[in-house]
């Protein structure tokens, strides 16, 4: 930073008052003044002060100098800390399942038992019950699937009802009439609507004439339903390594009206009727579903920062950061979002911040969505403002991951089923899951900031040649409207040369900070004084400049957004000796 300064005549002032003195005093001729009388003299006493200028107002984008590219930017003269980018897609499907084909027969019906008729004759019998049951299994179900509340088959699956007339030898007949028979099959099977002579769960048969020793009725199912909720379902079985369901003894009931025409001999006959089911494909699944939703761990990195929050005493208080993530959500279920943030810095971690109910946290959920992208903004504390629409998430210790700033953080996210409730896949389709991440933290600062930068004042042009100055004070008046308090310890501080090196000969110590302004508006006057003392003769005489590390803290003003605007002036910059400067006339 160089200094807007004026041409100093005190030096050459200083000189001449003195050799004024020496032209008007009365000089014997036999002194030899180069070698007779000590020709230095004092200037100035205990109240001798120098100008060294001043500085222009310095704004905050000339302190904070950013590149396109940097990962600090300016956003309406706002400077925020700006990293967005994509996370790898995750892809979950729930495989293909079918439901083995049975065969299950029911018990026989029986017309004619063991009896004599020498004449033909018409036998009718009514009222005759029967029974059996319904069994079918399923292999190789997805690990996802935990409790299945109903099948969908995708084409409908046949159900074939036979039934075959059994009879002894010694007796004939010409044809069988079923007269009426009612089959009641098992809640579980839902059948396809508009079939003939099927209502609900019950098959009406009339007047059916079997003219052979065989008869067939084909029905199809649409589905198997177990339960509507999580408990009443059918659960999956783990046998030997295979994940199973078992369909069992699910009852199917028959009570028949039938005719034998034209009975006629001695014996027995009966019908035995057989429910058969296909294999059914099934499409899709309802139930409690926690598919593998396994999202790869994203770095994070932030590199494209500017020096001053990269010193490692930095030390940042964020009151509103915000960590976006954007998602859909392809299922029909919510899917909870738990996640850990691990800062590393120099290839060592930092702090790590878990967020989700997983982990001991808020619970962070997306709504099913389709392709519809969703925002959960992760902030600090609840008056935090985000985007529109966005899901706010509270992490009280959402700082921790950049209090230290780290050169990257690595997010893993988990996302997952939690609940226990019905929903309803496809199997086999794919269900992408897309996000992204926007990390926005606004330099607004808690009363835990810490930010150090480094600062150099110099083209001083005191021109002291020729003049030894033991002790001196550069006294600042400071300006400013940043609302950030300048400490600078004595040990970061030190005189420079006009070649920019540090003189070693001298002393440094400071009094005094640079008091912030506590809106980041008004203007905040301070005193600060820069204390010399030589070590050795002459150091002083070669001051040009200053170098500073500053250590910045919010004071009494936090939660003020720096802006760009933002200004701080050095002003009436002086140069004070307190015991007069001693100037060489040989």
């Amino acid at each position: 930073m160089m200094l807007n300064t004026k041409r100093r005549p005190f030096i050459a002032t200083a000189l001449l008052l003195t050799s004024l003195g020496v032209t008007t005093s009365c000089i014997d001729n036999s002194y030899d003044l180069n070698k007779d009388i000590d020709m230095t003299v004092n200037v100035g006493g205990e109240h001798l002060a120098i100008p060294v200028g001043y500085t222009e107002q310095i704004t905050l984008d000339k302190i904070i100098e950013l590149d396109e590219g940097d990962d600090l930017q300016l956003v309406n003269g706002e400077y925020h800390l700006l990293k967005s980018d994509k996370i790898d897609e995750t892809n979950t499907s729930v495989k293909m399942v079918t439901v083995n084909a049975s065969s299950n027969p029911i018990n026989s019906i029986k017309v004619i038992n063991d009896r004599t008729y020498p004449q033909p004759e018409d036998v009718t019998v009514e009222d005759i019950e029967s029974e059996g049951s319904v069994n079918t299994e399923a292999h190789g179900i997805d690990e996802a699937v935990i409790e299945i509340g109903s099948l969908t088959a995708n084409t409908p699956a046949k159900l074939t009802l036979s039934f075959e007339i059994n009879k002894t030898s010694s007796i004939s007949y010409s044809d069988v009439t079923i007269d009426k028979m009612t089959i009641t099959f098992p809640d579980f099977i839902k059948f396809e609507e508009g079939q003939s002579g099927l209502n609900g769960q019950v098959l009406t048969i009339s007047n059916k004439t079997l003219s052979s020793s065989t008869y067939t009725i084909d029905l199809y199912i649409s589905k198997y339903v177990f339960g509507e909720k999580y408990g009443d379902g059918n659960k999956v079985k783990e046998e030997n390594g295979d994940r199973i369901i078992k369909i069992e003894n699910q009852k199917i009931t028959v009570k028949t009206d039938v005719t034998v025409h034209q009975a006629q001999g001695t014996g027995s006959l009966s019908i035995t009727p057989t429910a058969i089911l296909a294999a059914m494909t099934v499409s899709e699944v309802n139930g409690t579903i926690k598919p593998d939703m396994d999202v790869k761990p994203t770095e994070v990195e932030l590199t494209n920062l500017p020096d001053f929050l990269q010193d490692e005493e930095v030390k940042l208080d964020i009151t509103n950061p915000v960590f976006s993530f954007k998602a859909n959500n392809p299922l029909n279920e919510e899917i909870e979002m738990d996640g850990i943030m691990t800062g590393y810095k120099n290839g060592k971690v930092t702090k790590t911040v878990k967020i989700g109910s997983g982990n001991g946290g808020v619970p962070i959920k997306l709504k099913p969505s389709g392709n519809k992208q969703q925002t959960i903004s992760i902030v600090r504390n609840e008056k935090t403002v985000v985007e529109t629409g966005a899901t706010k998430v509270i992490v009280p210790n959402l700082n921790d991951i950049i209090e230290t700033i780290p050169d990257r953080i690595s997010v893993e996210l988990k996302p997952a089923v939690k609940t226990d409730d019905y929903y309803t896949v496809n199997l086999g389709q794919d269900y992408v899951l897309n996000s992204e991440y926007n990390i926005d933290i606004p330099l607004s600062f808690g009363s835990g900031l810490k930010i150090v930068y480094e600062e150099t004042i110099d083209d001083f042009d005191l021109d002291l040649e020729d003049v030894d100055i033991k002790k001196a004070i550069i006294s600042i008046t400071a300006d400013n409207t940043i609302p950030l308090k300048m400490e600078i310890k004595n040990e970061n501080v030190s005189a420079l040369d006009v070649n920019g090196n540090k003189i070693t000969d001298i002393n440094v110590t400071v009094e005094g900070t640079i008091t912030e302004s506590k809106d980041g508006k008004s203007i905040a006057t301070s005193q600060l004084n820069i204390n010399l003392v030589s070590t050795k003769e002459g150091a002083i005489s070669k001051l040009d400049g200053l170098f500073f590390k500053v250590t910045a803290v919010p004071g009494q003003a936090t939660d003020v957004q720096l802006l760009s605007s933002q200004w701080m002036q050095l002003k009436d910059m002086k140069l004070k000796i307190p015991n007069g400067i001693k100037v060489d006339l040989n």
